[in-house]
């Protein structure tokens, strides 16, 4: 918990203890104590309550920046425009189709995901953005071999845990008060032999980061 959250909580044990103290003293007909009490709690009320405003926005921030790990992705590279992908899937709440490995042809990697976004709201209630990984497939950076040559493509989606919140978006359709966003989004990024790359999920979708030397040294050649 955010250390703030534990100020939030002492502040209101001493609330109770003060409301407490002032009731015992108003039974024992001390009325300057109970007075001094009530005033101290009426004090610390309304620090509480100003803490409990200030632990919401808190809150709300962390939440609407919030983003995890999702997958991590290694690069060798077999031939001229020819790399094994290991996807790794670092997320045991989204199945991925068994395979792990992957051969793709071209010059990037790219990866499409479908993603949905809550309102803001939602956000700070606990919803995070919802996604499901599709596919991941070869792609050439020349226009001409990417007209000419077929791409290699692996369908990465699996059986989802829990409700099918795909089939429920499409049941409901616009009924859905709390789903601001529904989309799809593809990322893509250069393959070098011995990159790797993190992919992570925040509220507004993937982002990839490299994660060693030889992807940095592929990005910054790109």
């Amino acid at each position: 918990m955010n250390p703030f959250g534990y100020l939030v909580i002492a502040l209101g044990i001493l609330v109770v203890i003060l409301i407490s103290l002032t009731l015992s003293r108003i039974k024992d007909r001390k009325i300057i104590t109970a007075s001094l009490h009530g005033m101290l709690t009426m004090i610390a009320l309304l620090i509480l309550v100003v803490s409990v405003l200030a632990f919401s926005n808190l809150n709300t921030y962390n939440r609407l920046v919030f983003e995890k790990d999702i997958a991590e992705i290694s690069i060798q590279q077999v031939a001229e425009q020819k790399f094994l992908l290991e996807f790794i899937n670092t997320d045991q709440s989204v199945i991925v189709n068994g395979q792990d490995n992957f051969q793709l042809s071209g010059d990037e990697w790219r990866l499409d995901v479908r993603i949905l976004k809550w309102k803001g709201w939602a956000n700070i209630i606990g919803l995070d953005s919802y996604y499901q990984l599709e596919r991941l497939s070869g792609r050439y950076s020349n226009i001409e071999q990417a007209n000419s040559l077929v791409p290699s493509a692996y369908q990465l989606s699996g059986q989802q845990k829990g409700i099918n919140i795909w089939k429920l978006k499409q049941l409901m359709k616009s009924k859905l008060p709390f789903l601001d966003a529904y989309f799809g989004q593809s990322v893509f990024v250069p393959m070098k032999q011995g990159a790797k790359y993190r992919l992570s999920i925040s509220q507004s979708g993937i982002v990839v980061r490299p994660a060693n030397e030889s992807a940095n040294q592929a990005l910054e050649d790109w």
